[in-house]
């Protein structure tokens, strides 16, 4: 039993030192920068230890918005499922705009954006799967809806922080509610 505590206790440093590592890259270097040699440099780890843990620095990329995105579900599934837009928004906006600088470079750094919008594509189709008020239209159209949503909104929020996030969030939540419930309300009326 003791010597279960000793090795977890291992498991967890090297995850903390992996992690922690990661988050200093992503602040200091674009994604493509990133590799496992270096990363395993810095952490003072073997990479064989990496690959106990990750089997690429995609997966770690994959891992950490994961663990962001469930953060937002966590929210998102307070509301009801047929939650009206405004809602959803808002629960978007707060979960987003309360986020550190590692995160926000995650979303608004253009060389992560690839995994960033990954993780933006499982959190809406967690939403769609509790609820799809677009579900009268060709999956087309979904996809064409869904995809303005979810870009409009990362957009948004990138624009914020590029901005020096000037207006305060409550604002830029009930700006960004008007702009993308006008920009679907006429395809919800028919």
């Amino acid at each position: 039993m003791i010597g279960d505590k000793k090795i977890d206790l291992r498991v967890q440093k090297t995850k903390e030192a992996i992690m922690n590592t990661f988050r200093e890259m992503v602040c200091e270097m674009d994604a493509n920068e990133i590799t496992v040699k270096e990363l395993t440099e810095r952490a003072r780890i073997h990479r064989k230890t990496f690959y106990l843990h990750y089997t690429c620095i995609e997966a770690l990329f994959e891992n950490v918005l994961k663990e962001a995105a469930s953060l937002y579900f966590e929210e998102i599934d307070k509301i009801p499922a047929s939650m009206p837009m405004n809602e959803a928004n808002r629960v978007f906006f707060e979960c987003i705009g309360q986020q550190d600088i590692f995160m926000e470079r995650l979303i608004c750094a253009p060389s992560y954006r690839t995994f960033c919008n990954k993780m933006f594509t499982v959190a809406l189709k967690h939403n769609r799967n509790r609820h799809n008020p677009y579900a009268h239209l060709c999956q087309a159209k979904q996809n064409i809806i869904n995809n303005f949503l979810a870009t409009s909104s990362l957009d948004i929020y990138r624009q914020w922080v590029a901005d020096g996030k000037a207006i305060p969030l409550d604002e830029l939540t009930e700006l960004s509610e008007t702009l993308l419930s006008h920009g679907v309300s006429s395809i919800l009326e028919k």
